[in-house]
């Protein structure tokens, strides 16, 4: 019977793991089902199809295509202006002309409107670098600063590069172009038209006038609009807006090629845009502190040169220090470098006067093992000896002379001691604790006579000889 039941036990137990088993099933074909759902509509996976182009417009692909080119040199042109937080050296302007073929010059600028340095040293278009000097409130300091100016050759295109020297400004780097020069590098340039907010800066081969671009307020564009649309009786034009710094450059194309031609012209936009500003003064500065020229190396120098007009108005009145000797001789020691103009602060004298040294070069030697001088007693030791014992080797003992040890006295006499008046410690210093009481010593006997000892060696237990003698 036992038996019997242990049987339907283990079938009962089979039985309900297949059941169990196959009552999980559904519930795996529904989490497929949900994965499968998951990745193709919640979160498809990555995939990249090579045959899809796009639906750009004529237009669109036509503005593309046009502007790739120019827009590869102004990002690299931008770049390397953003780097340009140090007054540039010879190698560094030599290096920016080779990288940048269609600039037309670079130069620096002092905070009041002084031209520092330029390359080439004559600018053909006569420019003016006062309006960069101001800081625009919707950037922050350090940004680059854009401006376009309208000159009888032809508008000029500038960027500078603050420059400060913590939060002090000291003035711009600022490079300029003519957007013609840099026409070239677009692949399709009759079919662009480039311009600003102040002046026409390329006009592609189209007759300016009768495009829809001419008498735009650009400036409100600009604010309002990254790209748009303009239309008129000839057509659409499609452009967009890209800065460099905070100037806005407008690259614009014609959808369809149903615009009068032009003459290349960019005197075309004299009509539609400003010719003259009305000329700024140097911004307002805080007050400086006087000082002396710091190591800022000069535009177009070798690096650690300063040049005379960076440094603070009132800096070349400061009288000159009056030197003495001594301070000539310690300014002779110490290396002049260009990095080291500002001169350090003079130290206090304490109140230890330190010795001079004669001669620029003195060599003090140093005492060997070999010559140290010996020790020298000194006479107020009272030692009680005129002799000072020495160790082995010759040197003096550092011990003094060793203190002689009282006599003892005679067994056949009975000691008699005298009290000194006082008791003395070794080198005849009297002792601070008085008068030390002393007792007689005992009366010794003389002790009996003892038989002598046997010479015979002793003998161990067993006859042998002890190893102790007798």
């Amino acid at each position: 019977m036992t038996h019997n039941k242990l049987s339907w036990i283990i079938l009962l137990s089979a039985l309900g793991l297949a059941t169990g088993c196959s009552s999980y099933q559904p519930t795996k074909d529904v989490w497929k089902g949900t994965k499968n759902l998951w990745y193709t509509y919640a979160s498809p996976p990555a995939s990249v199809n090579y045959e899809e182009k796009g639906n750009l417009s004529v237009g669109d692909l036509r503005l593309s295509q046009s502007m790739i080119g120019i827009d590869k040199e102004l990002e690299k042109f931008q770049r390397v202006m953003l780097n340009a937080d140090r007054p540039p050296t010879n190698e560094w302007i030599a290096n920016f002309l080779v990288n940048f073929p269609w600039m037309n010059g670079i130069a620096g600028v002092k905070y009041d409107g002084t031209i520092l340095g330029q390359e080439p040293a004559t600018s053909l278009k006569e420019l003016d670098y006062i309006p960069l000097l101001y800081e625009d409130k919707k950037q922050r300091r350090t940004a680059l600063r854009g401006d376009v100016q309208n000159t009888p050759l032809g508008p000029e295109v500038l960027l500078a590069a603050p420059l400060y020297e913590s939060a002090e400004f000291l003035g711009i780097v600022v490079a300029h172009f003519d957007m013609r020069s840099l026409a070239t590098f677009s692949q399709d340039a009759d079919r662009l038209v480039i311009l600003s907010p102040q002046a026409l800066l390329w006009p592609g081969g189209y007759d300016f006038a009768q495009t829809p671009l001419a008498g735009q307020d650009w400036a409100k564009i600009c604010r309002e609009s990254t790209q748009g649309v303009c239309t008129n009786s000839h057509g659409k034009f499609i452009y967009q807006v890209r800065y460099i710094g905070n100037l806005p450059l407008v690259f614009a194309v014609a959808e369809a090629d149903t615009f009068p031609k032009g003459n290349g012209s960019v005197d075309q936009g004299k009509a539609y845009f400003p010719e003259k500003r009305e000329k700024l003064p140097p911004p307002p500065q805080p007050e400086r502190k006087e000082r002396k020229e710091k190591g800022i190396p000069i535009f177009g120098g070798d690096a650690g040169t300063t040049p005379p007009e960076l440094s603070t108005p009132g800096a070349e009145e400061e009288p000159t220090p009056v030197h003495t000797p001594e301070k000539e001789q310690v300014e002779e020691k110490r290396p002049k470098t260009p990095l080291t103009s500002k001169p350090r602060p003079e130290r206090r004298r304490t109140r230890v006067q330190e010795r001079s040294l004669e001669g620029e070069n003195v060599r003090i030697e140093p005492i060997t093992r070999r010559e140290r001088r010996p020790v020298q007693v000194k006479p107020d030791l009272n030692l009680p000896s005129t002799e000072v014992p020495t160790l082995p080797g010759g040197r003096p003992s550092p011990f003094g002379a060793p203190t002689p040890k009282p006599e003892k006295p005679s067994t056949s006499t009975p000691a008699t001691t005298t009290t000194p008046p006082q008791d003395m410690l070794p080198g005849g210093r009297p002792s601070p604790f008085g008068t030390h009481k002393t007792t007689p010593a005992p009366e010794t006997t003389p002790a009996a006579p003892q038989p002598p000892k046997s010479q015979e060696p002793a003998t161990l237990p067993g006859g042998r000889p002890s190893p102790f003698g007798s």
